[in-house]
C-alpha cells in the first residue's frame, strides 16, 4: 500500500514496490551491514558498530525502530536478545550496497578495484 506524506495528499511509492530497488533506510542499511560483517549481535553491539561508522554515539534504543522493521520484513531475526541477518536481509543489503558503491564511484568502477586490492593485501598480511 502506498504511503502518503503528512504534508500533502501525494502518494509515495516505494522503489521496491516497482521492482527497482530495496526500500531501506540508511540506518537499516547500517544495522544490516553490522550483522553482515560481524554475525549475530545484540542491539548494544549493533549500536556500537553504527556509532563507529557515524563517528558519533548511537544508543541501542535509537535503533529500536530499525531493528523492529528489519525483523518485521524478515531481514533479521531476534532470538535470546541476539539479532541475526537472514538470507532475505542479505539480498536486500546487496542491492542497496551495490547502488551506493556505484553512486560513490561515479560509474568509473574504481571502488570495486580498490576494495579487491585491499582484500588481497589483507590476505597477504594474514598469511591466508
Amino acid at each position: 500500500m502506498p504511503r502518503t506524506s503528512p504534508e500533502s495528499s501525494a502518494h509515495v511509492v516505494a522503489l521496491s514496490d516497482v521492482g527497482v530497488a530495496t526500500d531501506m533506510t540508511v540506518l537499516e542499511f547500517c544495522v544490516g551491514m553490522a550483522l553482515a560483517r560481524r554475525g549475530s549481535l545484540t542491539a548494544r553491539e549493533i549500536a556500537g558498530e553504527v556509532s563507529t561508522w557515524l563517528d558519533k554515539p548511537v544508543r541501542c534504543r535509537a535503533l529500536n525502530g530499525q531493528l523492529k522493521a528489519m525483523a518485521a520484513r524478515d531481514w533479521a531475526s531476534l532470538e535470546a536478545g541476539t539479532y541475526t541477518l537472514s538470507e532475505a536481509g542479505s539480498e536486500a543489503l546487496r542491492g542497496f550496497y551495490s547502488a551506493l558503491v556505484r553512486m560513490l564511484d561515479g560509474g568509473r568502477r574504481l571502488l570495486d578495484v580498490a576494495v579487491f586490492m585491499s582484500l588481497i593485501k589483507e590476505f597477504e598480511r594474514s598469511g591466508s
